[in-house]
């Protein structure tokens, strides 16, 4: 696929990712990085994919393994109003929280307190309507895995909510539906996002190597 047409596929698939991002986190600026973090890790590997269908799935694989290592992404977080970060804005995960639009939701209160992977599964399965066979290869297991986390965040869900697990389903399907509008420019924060993430690389390998000499030169100095 050339690269002209990866902006027609982030345009395709915007919608999609950036509210399976928000199920997953419950949290609008963490959807939007979430989502950018997916769609640049599908950038830097653009011309391997044979079709959408393959690009799409990788996009689902990113968004679930992003969204489960996110602890970066708090730790961004916390340092996203300090001096030092300035210039981190445009990296995923270094940016300050703000308010979701959402207004508080039951449904979204019971999917936090679902263990993470058991939350992936039905996110995938009920909020995005994936089958078995899609969810499993977004999260890297087994149809029956998979079926087995869904039923136990179906109970879940259905204890909390006082409904049964089908009805559970419903109410993540019915959530889905009530996520909020993507954030716009969304290929341009990704482009922005992977310059930024290449500066910062670059400036971390250069500190590295500055502290190298002074190592070595505090070595000179004191064996001199």
């Amino acid at each position: 696929m050339s690269a002209g047409s990866f902006e027609e596929f982030v345009a395709a698939v915007s919608v999609a990712s950036f509210r399976t991002a928000h199920l997953l986190t419950g949290d609008r600026r963490a959807a939007e990085d979430l989502q950018q973090e997916a769609l640049i890790a599908v950038h830097r590997r653009w011309d391997r994919f044979a079709d959408r269908t393959e690009a799409l799935a990788a996009v689902r694989r990113e968004l679930v393994a992003a969204h489960l290592g996110r602890r970066w992404s708090r730790v961004g977080e916390s340092f996203a109003h300090s001096p030092l970060f300035a210039g981190a804005a445009g990296v995923p995960g270094f940016a300050p929280a703000r308010p979701d639009p959402v207004p508080p939701d039951e449904t979204a209160a019971a999917l936090a307190q679902l263990a993470p992977v058991e939350r992936v599964a039905v996110v995938l399965r009920h909020g995005t309507r994936l089958t078995e066979e899609q969810a499993a290869d977004a999260l890297g297991a087994s149809a029956d895995d998979v079926r087995a986390l869904v039923e136990r965040a179906s109970t879940s869900l259905g204890e909390v909510l006082e409904v049964d697990g089908a009805q559970a389903g419903v109410r993540v399907r019915e959530l889905a539906a009530r996520t909020p509008a993507e954030p716009d420019g969304v290929h341009t924060r990704v482009l922005d996002g992977e310059r930024s993430q290449r500066r910062h690389r670059a400036g971390l390998i250069a500190l590295a190597g500055f502290l190298v000499l002074v190592v070595l030169l505090v070595l000179v100095l004191v064996t001199g």
